[in-house]
């Protein structure tokens, strides 16, 4: 069980993680600004969008542990009021985010509409109902396509009106980032979740190999951007060396008993990635 303060309001928000949000979706708009679909309202309704539709699902996703607090426990009542007063801030959130949504799509039309139904559908399953696709060590694949490459694309759709092979292509490997950055998650919480038997991907596979796969993803990122360099997609990729300093600590957070800086460290590294990356990118 986490103790009290991990259920207070910013704790549950993880304002750290909303960078997935900002880059993601920063990203689309930049790609769709350089292919000409340029308008700063569009612009900052689909970044307001993005983050509040990930700050609902932040601050809904400690509704699993409802179940899980024993009813003789100190803290019972506090603790339950703490998750429903921020579920309930999570789904003002999600209506904030539908209303921005609906008038994109008012815009935009049905292509952006089923693309924003299938993410909502898909982001409500991660630890919840019958897909589960925490428990089902299935998490990392459900990030990198629902925070990464839909949101992109999505992003890309909500400023152009239509899909783009380019925003596909560029949102690879920042959706292997957000998958390094739920890793870290799962590193971070290996023992609690082996634990509780909750089957997260690290549990399945363990520790050491979990560590490997952490270390595997950062050098794919470099490897695709490299590539896409080669191919002339990426202008100026020596950008996305600057962050490189970051995987010192990192190393040594995850050979460390107490991993709780892990998490934070892995954000920053995606965020300095993904904001270097679109300074690679650059704009026409």
């Amino acid at each position: 069980m986490k103790p009290l303060q991990q259920y207070k309001f910013l704790k549950s928000l993880r304002p750290f993680s909303l960078v997935v949000a900002v880059i993601s979706c920063g990203l689309g708009i930049l790609i769709a600004s350089n292919d000409g679909f340029n308008n700063p309202l569009l612009a900052s309704l689909v970044m307001l969008g993005g983050i509040l539709a990930q700050a609902g699902i932040n601050l809904i996703n400690d509704i699993e542990d409802l179940p899980l607090i024993p009813k003789d426990h100190a803290n019972h009542t506090a603790i339950k009021r703490m998750i429903n007063n921020n579920t309930k801030a999570g789904i003002i959130c999600f209506i904030l985010a539908s209303i921005i949504g609906i008038y994109l799509i008012s815009i935009q039309g049905k292509a952006l509409f089923i693309l924003i139904l299938l993410s909502g559908l898909a982001s409500l399953s991660y630890n919840i109902g019958p897909l589960n696709f925490k428990n089902r060590g299935l998490a990392m694949i459900q990030v990198f396509l629902l925070m990464g490459i839909f949101m992109v694309q999505g992003a890309y759709l909500a400023m152009s009106g239509h899909f783009s092979t380019t925003a596909l292509m560029h949102s690879i490997p920042i959706s292997l980032l957000i998958s390094l950055l739920l890793l870290s998650n799962e590193l971070r919480d290996w023992e609690t979740d082996k634990d509780k038997s909750i089957k997260t991907l690290t549990v399945r596979i363990g520790y050491a190999n979990a560590v490997h796969l952490y270390w595997f993803l950062i050098a794919l990122s470099y490897l695709l951007a490299t590539i896409l360099f080669y191919y002339g997609a990426l202008k100026q990729p020596f950008w996305i060396l600057l962050p490189l300093p970051l995987l010192i600590p990192i190393k040594r957070y995850l050979d460390a008993p107490d991993r709780t800086a892990l998490t934070p460290m892995t954000g920053r590294f995606f965020f300095l990635f993904g904001l270097f990356y679109m300074v690679a990118l650059g704009t026409n």
